[in-house]
């Protein structure tokens, strides 16, 4: 018979386990999702505009409303219009799909930031989106450890520090309570400095 101390440290390990299952499967489904779904036409239009590099104007506001729109807000830095203002933007043309570049240090515009696909009906491009911040100077992200940890690092961004979750940036304890208490890791791609 298990004492109590045992039978608490039992469920919550399995608490943790089912959060870390879920966190993959989430994080699984922004960059992985099977490719008969969806609306194939609108995805081939996608890939079209992201490998041509056809993004929208510097537009801080569009940008903004584009990422607004993840089922994701608490995986996302929340960055406002002015904060976008200063970043370059490449959000696609007639699509809730983009990234930003931040300035990275004093390396330039080197950062990765606020992928996202908003668009319910195009599947599949995570590793498209991602070519294409490489392409315009990406070289360094962050993300909280899941799925996308496996990702990058296929991509070939290598891990150069990783902080554990800290509650301070927690508001409410909602992450904690939605995602358990993932570490955030932070990346170089290969060919960056």
């Amino acid at each position: 018979m298990l004492n109590i101390r045992e039978e608490v440290n039992s469920f919550l390990n399995e608490r943790n386990f089912n959060l870390k299952v879920s966190n993959h499967l989430r994080n699984e489904s922004l960059f992985k999702s099977g490719i008969d779904e969806g609306d194939d036409a609108k995805r081939e239009q996608v890939l079209n505009l992201i490998q041509n590099n056809q993004w929208e104007d510097q537009d801080p506001y569009s940008f903004y409303k584009s990422l607004k729109k993840s089922k994701h807000s608490l995986m996302l830095t929340d960055y406002s219009p002015a904060e976008l203002s200063n970043m370059k933007l490449f959000k696609l043309k007639g699509y809730d799909i983009g990234f930003a570049l931040k300035q990275f240090e004093d390396k330039g515009y080197k950062e990765i930031v606020a992928v996202h696909n908003n668009e319910p009906e195009v599947k599949n491009v995570g590793n498209q989106i991602m070519q294409a911040a490489i392409r315009n100077g990406g070289c360094y992200l962050d993300h909280f450890d899941g799925f996308l940890s496996n990702l990058y690092g296929n991509m070939g961004f290598g891990e150069y520090k990783r902080e554990k979750y800290n509650p301070k940036y927690d508001k409410n304890g909602e992450f904690k309570a939605r995602y358990g208490e993932q570490p955030v890791i932070y990346r170089i791609y290969k060919n960056c400095k």
